[in-house]
């Protein structure tokens, strides 16, 4: 049996059954219509739009041969440590630190990059946090660890 593009079939059915989701869970709000759109108008739509969007990607992909599947477990361990680092250490070491360490861990999956270019990534990624969090969205969020 030759494999189909199992990347297209599964990335567009996840994209069909989120918007799937977005669109029935959208239906306990008004929808209006468009001359006088309601709060579920524009999930509903968006949800829709994504659904078929999805299914436009997914069904085609059964008709296309691909390759094989191969789970890369170094990178899906860091990736996901990287996330629990991040959610333990926010509110002990702080934004700054805490999300320094975690793309500092996610970006160990990656063997090409070097110590320099990693924290550089980190530390520009701590500052957009900052900038989007901290000042524009003024989250309650330590920033610091002395401000924990």
């Amino acid at each position: 049996m030759k494999h189909k593009d199992i990347h297209d079939v599964i990335g567009g059915l996840g994209l069909a059954a989120l918007g799937t989701f977005a669109a029935v869970f959208a239906q306990r709000y008004e929808f209006g219509d468009l001359n006088r759109m309601g709060a579920g108008f524009f999930p509903v739509s968006l949800g829709v739009l994504l659904a078929v969007l999805g299914a436009m990607i997914a069904i085609p992909a059964f008709f296309r041969s691909g390759s094989a599947v191969q789970v890369r477990w170094k990178t899906f361990g860091l990736v996901m440590a990287s996330i629990v680092v991040f959610a333990l250490t926010l509110k002990v070491l702080g934004l700054i630190v805490a999300t320094m360490l975690s793309v500092v861990l996610a970006s160990l999956a990656d063997d090409d990059t070097n110590w320099k270019s990693r924290i550089m990534i980190a530390a520009g990624v701590a500052l957009v946090t900052y900038l989007v969090f901290g000042l524009g969205l003024s989250m309650v969020l330590p920033i610091w660890p002395w401000s924990a």
